[in-house]
């Protein structure tokens, strides 16, 4: 069966490729619709995720067979060259320089659980570390340095300019998150003042600590701003991976558990 491809922006080509351990008809099937797709969108290589399964599978195309790949390691490496990548996930048009392997070999398993290895080099080893780096969740982006990837980042926002309001998708910057980073910064503030004891006579401490309170004291409206406005946004972006409510629960209630160990700090430390 044909599936959707995952393409830019959707975050969901981050998940990590879980190991297969069963060798059974659920994966001969999800390997056919792997092989269905692949043909369809005349592509040389896939992996599970690139159709939303987060498991660790390869289809990859090598002169006229296509080999499966299940559960895929690199274990030796050798030589480097710089070429010009383009892989399915982005736009059409776009791509990056960057540095891959010139030989590799790799070790994994067929579709009965049977260890094979395969040495590649060339094209065919430039396709497979791409399709690894899928499996760990990472993209052609990941291997650019801090200037090259901001710019091509910009090139990809100024080809995709709906990006922000494509409900289906998610955006670059999320509007919750500024009251995430508030929070975090007072508390970072509040750490700050651990010092205090040590360089500060008793009234200043005394008048830190008071700051520290109004600080400690505004962290919770934020997080319950956070948790609201976060959503909203799910509403918005339902397909969008951090909008998920169990991870907007779970963010809230580490930085609840962050908020509580700084605030017994304050109570035991910076109080006079």
């Amino acid at each position: 069966m044909i599936k959707e491809l995952i393409t830019y922006p959707d975050e969901r080509i981050r998940y990590i490729s879980a190991d297969i351990r069963k060798f059974d008809d659920e994966l001969f099937e999800l390997l056919e619709n792997m092989r269905d797709t692949m043909e369809h969108h005349e592509l040389n290589a896939i992996s599970a995720i690139q159709i939303a399964m987060p498991y660790s599978a390869i289809l990859i195309k090598d002169d006229e067979r296509i080999i499966e790949l299940i559960n895929a390691r690199l274990i030796s490496t050798d030589g480097s060259e710089e070429i010009d990548e383009v892989n399915p996930y982005f736009p059409k048009g776009f791509s990056a320089k960057i540095k891959r392997y010139g030989k590799i070999k790799i070790v994994f398993e067929n579709r009965y659980g049977e260890l094979q290895h395969l040495d590649a080099e060339g094209e065919l080893s430039q396709r497979l570390q791409r399709q690894i780096d899928f499996l760990f969740g990472g993209t052609l982006l990941d291997k650019l340095g801090k200037n090259e990837r901001k710019e091509a980042e910009n090139i990809l926002v100024s080809q995709h300019e709906g990006v922000y309001d494509f409900g289906a998708s998610c955006p670059r910057v999320f509007i919750r998150d500024y009251f995430k980073k508030g929070a975090k910064y007072l508390m970072g503030i509040v750490l700050l003042s651990f010092i205090a004891p040590f360089v500060v006579s008793p009234e200043v401490r005394e008048m830190i600590f008071t700051i520290d309170k109004i600080a400690l004291a505004l962290v919770p409206v934020l997080m319950v701003i956070y948790f609201l406005y976060a959503q909203h946004e799910a509403k918005i972006y339902k397909q969008c991976t951090s909008c998920q409510i169990g991870n907007i629960i779970g963010t809230t209630a580490i930085m609840a558990v962050q908020l509580l160990i700084v605030s017994l700090g304050v109570f035991l430390w910076i109080a006079p």
